[in-house]
């Protein structure tokens, strides 16, 4: 007598192999972006570690997010090896040995170097940037670049006069920072005008990059990963598209004593700072982008 298999068994075998499947690929995706997380942990430490050298290097002064003229569409030059911006990533180039570093394992943003007036060879993705310091925020006020209370100056200058634009500043030593430990002075931003020979994004108001809209009830945000904001028309066209980097609700942040850990952007700042910034000024409120210890 043959023996074989009935077809209850069959689907039986299958409906097994099936729970199983569903019960595995939830871990398998699990541990895929735990490994993904881990990386870009690394990336974010030795990124900063080589910010801390450039430090030692520069009287104690911290990198900038940039500082150059604008040399929009290399004037015309092979593009390849083109900076069009001196930012943060191509000053920090001697102390970090390979590029790949500054890309997150998850960016997957398409960078955009305006094909229609420029070269569209936008190179690799810059992941993550600085905190914005501008010397306004020292006064507490409301006007002007108030809440630019990070820790790296931004120069650049006119391209019709050549001279320095009003939003320049020079960044902030270390000895300005009265608790580095819990400074934060770099973050992940995926962002389509963030590549290697373009420049280092950055926002005018910090407030920008703390807080999340879907969490926090607030429009003065960025969404984090994997939603992704539409910018259109912000640097090149419809496609411009900007997320703060994070896994599962967690954040990457780089301190300025040299140490990476993830945090949920909740930890970072209290909400008042969104919805009263003079208040939370006023009151000390926790703000660990701020360069004065005092809101610690």
């Amino acid at each position: 007598m043959r023996k074989a298999f009935t077809l209850i068994e069959l689907l039986v075998v299958i409906a097994i192999i099936a729970i199983l499947a569903a019960m595995l690929f939830p871990v398998y995706a699990q541990a895929k972006n735990a490994a993904k997380k881990t990386t870009d942990l690394s990336n974010t430490k030795q990124v900063m570690l080589s910010a801390l050298m450039y430090n030692n290097d520069y009287d104690d002064k911290f990198v900038m997010l940039r500082n150059s003229r604008p040399n929009w569409g290399c004037g015309g030059a092979a593009v390849v090896d083109c900076e069009q911006v001196n930012s943060g990533h191509n000053m920090l180039a001697p102390y970090v040995k390979s590029r790949d570093i500054w890309k997150s394992p998850q960016d997957t943003l398409q960078r955009n170097d305006c094909p229609s007036t420029g070269p569209n060879t936008p190179g690799g993705a810059v992941s993550y940037v600085f905190t914005y310091f501008h010397p306004d925020a020292r006064s507490g006020g409301t006007t002007g670049r108030f809440a630019a209370f990070g820790v790296a100056g931004w120069s650049s200058v006119s391209t019709v006069t050549g001279l320095p634009l009003s939003t320049s500043s020079d960044s902030l030593n270390s000895s300005e920072l009265g608790a580095p430990a819990s400074t934060i002075f770099m973050h992940p931003l995926y962002c389509t005008w963030t590549y290697w020979n373009g420049l280092m994004q950055h926002r005018n108001d910090n407030r920008w990059v703390i807080f999340n809209a879907q969490q926090m009830g607030t429009t003065l945000a960025i969404s984090e990963y994997p939603v992704v904001d539409s910018y259109a028309g912000a640097w090149c066209g419809p496609g411009d598209a900007m997320s703060v980097g994070a896994f599962n609700g967690v954040v990457n942040y780089a301190f300025a004593d040299g140490h990476a850990k993830g945090m949920k952007r909740t930890q970072v700042a209290d909400i008042q700072w969104a919805t009263d910034f003079a208040g939370a000024y006023a009151n000390n409120r926790k703000n660990l982008m701020h360069f004065d210890e005092r809101f610690h």
